[in-house]
């Protein structure tokens, strides 16, 4: 079982007021704890103190429950996107807590999350607007690959259905076909659950 998700979270038609939010409790949150040398910041920086290079109140259970992951990273941003990258799953919870905030003062805005899993055993995405988490969809690896499979005939004949698993002799060409086009096909897919 894989163990990094990455996932890019994007800022959507935000008003003036969504934006400032946005700018002070991502960016400069992020920028504020970016330490010279690093290029990531952990997202336990929303919830715990930090004192000699370490979480001083870290509790775990708090981090999967209000990040949605056991360790997150945020590895770039500014006034727009932030991408992150996490254990096991996606940062949902995080991008809930920036929308909560963004809220408070204002209803213009949509924060956009797409998200895979480094197998991918699942993709997905979440749209968040004020009233929270407005919609999520995720695929697991097996339903990728059916639609992958469905989409192109040539992959399609190299697939034993019965068997669930590539023909004989055709696995190493299979894969490479396979590399070649999923990430194209997630991002459509992606996009097209936006939509």
């Amino acid at each position: 079982m894989a163990n990094h998700v990455s996932g890019y979270v994007s800022l959507v038609g935000a008003s003036p007021a969504a934006q400032k939010v946005w700018d002070e409790y991502v960016v400069d949150k992020l920028n504020g704890h970016k330490k010279e040398g690093d290029w990531e910041v952990h997202l336990g920086h929303y919830l715990f103190d930090y004192d000699d290079g370490e979480f001083t109140n870290w509790d775990f259970d708090t981090m999967c429950e209000e990040v949605g992951a056991k360790w997150a990273y945020a590895t770039d941003w500014d006034d727009t996107f932030v991408s992150v990258y996490s254990a096991w799953s996606p940062v949902v919870e995080w991008c809930e807590m920036i929308s909560a905030k963004m809220a408070q003062v204002c209803e213009e805005f949509q924060i956009v999350f797409t998200y895979e899993d480094e197998m991918p055993n699942f993709v997905g995405v979440a749209v968040l607007d004020h009233t929270g988490l407005d919609m999520q969809v995720d695929l697991d690896g097996d339903e990728l690959l059916r639609l992958i499979l469905e989409s192109d005939s040539d992959l399609n004949e190299m697939y034993d259905h019965d068997a669930e698993e590539w023909k004989d002799g055709m696995e190493e060409d299979a894969y490479e076909i396979l590399w070649e086009i999923q990430s194209d096909f997630i991002h459509d897919w992606q996009q097209n659950q936006i939509s």
